[in-house]
């Protein structure tokens, strides 16, 4: 590697990371660079959670808290449990050059999806009737699902 190249690389990996606060872009905004998987979403649970609660239940915080990717935003454009709902607040990291960098996307903001992800909304005392099984229901919203599936028999 060129000594350019690795000095770059050591800048990259000893910056602060961004003192902004992130924000969120919507599910609309990430599909615009990751139209499968926003065609994925919009078949999902996820995307229906909150049309899925009564009149009622859609106003009460409790009940947004999970169904909503930001509880106290009315906009349409949040509702349901969108891309940011899992990967964080997406402003830092949505930028192509950050996105197609796993250490500098990892470093602004963007999480990865585990099991700690999803139990606040998936713990044992919510309403679902079935018990939470992480590993199981992951392949549910995996994206490109078919490509997860050929890197499996690999």
């Amino acid at each position: 590697m060129p000594r350019i190249a690795i000095l770059l690389w050591a800048l990259v990996l000893l910056a602060p990371a961004p003192s902004g606060a992130a924000e969120l872009l919507g599910a609309d905004r990430c599909g615009s660079c990751h139209p499968v998987e926003l065609e994925q979403w919009k078949r999902s649970g996820h995307a229906l959670a909150l049309a899925r609660l009564s009149a009622v239940q859609q106003k009460d915080p409790t009940c947004r808290g999970c169904h909503t990717t930001a509880p106290a935003d009315p906009s349409p454009s949040l509702s349901g449990v969108q891309c940011e709902s899992c990967h964080g607040p997406g402003t830092l990291y949505a930028p192509a050059h950050v996105m197609r960098d796993k250490a500098l996307s990892a470093l602004y903001g963007l999480e990865p999806v585990t099991a700690a992800t999803c139990t606040p909304c998936h713990a044992s005392d919510g309403p679902s009737v079935k018990p939470f099984d992480f590993d199981e229901l992951v392949k549910l919203v995996r994206h490109r699902p078919e490509a997860a599936k050929a890197a499996e028999k690999k």
